[in-house]
């Protein structure tokens, strides 16, 4: 027994380790790689969806949890929260934490379920915390959108071209809005299509209505013609406004997402309590086959609860 803890232990201490020296090395590269662009006189920052495509050539690994999961998705979230990670070291940086999670928990118990609950915990926590990142950045851009959408209005309207305008406004503007212009303005300049750069845009925040808006107006504008100086004025005022109802109806129901974080926390919260205080007591969900299933039904009724509650105190506009 004390072989295989040694075991666990050196296992979860090398994933750890090797996933510190992956995060170190891509911020490493990517730093680099941001001072050898402003020598160069550009400013693109972040990498386009086609150009960071999954590429586990010979990781029979990667194949195998690739038939699993779907890691095009995971690549979209990485590229959208403007993570300088390749996929397979997110894996592996994933891995790592799970493995690291299980830890103390086999201190305590050696129940399987408890553990691979705490494996799968572990797993997914640096995805969730990619996913605020990606959350944190779409609401910086949403805000940003208006500006840099009048900053282009004006530019055309002094006489400048799609293209010019499109520079200027990735020169002038602040990451992340402004790195994503220059991007698509470097795609043009790459030779691809003016409607495809805007599709890849429109690709990195497929969640984003007012992106779409901005891309279809482009196109259709292009397409048939018409005053774009005068779309895209009108374009700003229906996104601010949006963005305006959107933050009233973020503030009306605050309330509502403080109670639901509240119910959410209250069962988890009084299990980690009582567990301390009286283990035997909630040993029982997990040694017999009765608190087994009740406890699998209350993780059910959980979720529901929670899912029924975000719907309530929910407003898509």
């Amino acid at each position: 027994m004390v072989n295989v803890i040694s075991a666990i232990v050196f296992t979860v201490f090398f994933f750890f380790v090797l996933s510190v020296y992956f995060i170190e090395m891509d911020m490493r590269a990517a730093r680099k790689k941001k001072r050898l662009k402003k020598l160069a006189g550009t400013q693109k920052e972040t990498p386009s969806s086609q150009s960071r495509k999954i590429d586990h050539s010979g990781s029979h690994l990667i194949d195998f949890i690739g038939r699993i999961i779907n890691l095009a998705f995971i690549e979209s979230i990485l590229v959208s929260a403007d993570v300088p990670i390749t996929i397979d070291r997110f894996l592996a940086i994933s891995l790592g934490t799970g493995l690291f999670t299980i830890a103390p928990v086999m201190i305590f118990t050696r129940n399987p379920f408890v553990i691979l609950l705490a494996l799968v915990a572990g797993f997914a926590a640096p995805m969730f915390y990619v996913l605020h990142l990606k959350k944190k950045r779409e609401e910086v851009l949403l805000k940003q959108l208006p500006d840099t959408i009048d900053m282009i209005a004006r530019s055309l309207r002094a006489g400048q071209s799609v293209d010019g305008a499109l520079k200027e406004a990735g020169a002038s503007m602040p990451d992340p809005i402004g790195s994503e212009i220059r991007l698509i303005h470097d795609e043009m300049l790459m030779g691809l299509p003016f409607e495809t750069a805007l599709r890849n845009f429109e690709n990195r925040f497929p969640e984003l209505s007012d992106v779409k808006i901005l891309s279809t107006a482009f196109i259709v504008q292009r397409e048939t013609g018409g005053n774009l100086t005068k779309i895209l004025e009108n374009l700003s005022r229906t996104i601010r406004e949006r963005f305006k109802l959107r933050m009233q109806v973020k503030a009306q129901t605050a309330e509502g997402r403080t109670t639901l974080t509240i119910l959410a926390l209250i069962p988890f919260v009084f299990g980690i309590v009582t567990w301390f205080l009286n283990p035997r007591y909630v040993s029982l969900l997990f040694n017999t086959s009765s608190g087994k299933k009740l406890l699998l039904i209350a993780l059910i009724l959980e979720i529901l609860g929670i899912v029924t509650m975000k719907k309530l105190t929910r407003l898509d506009v």
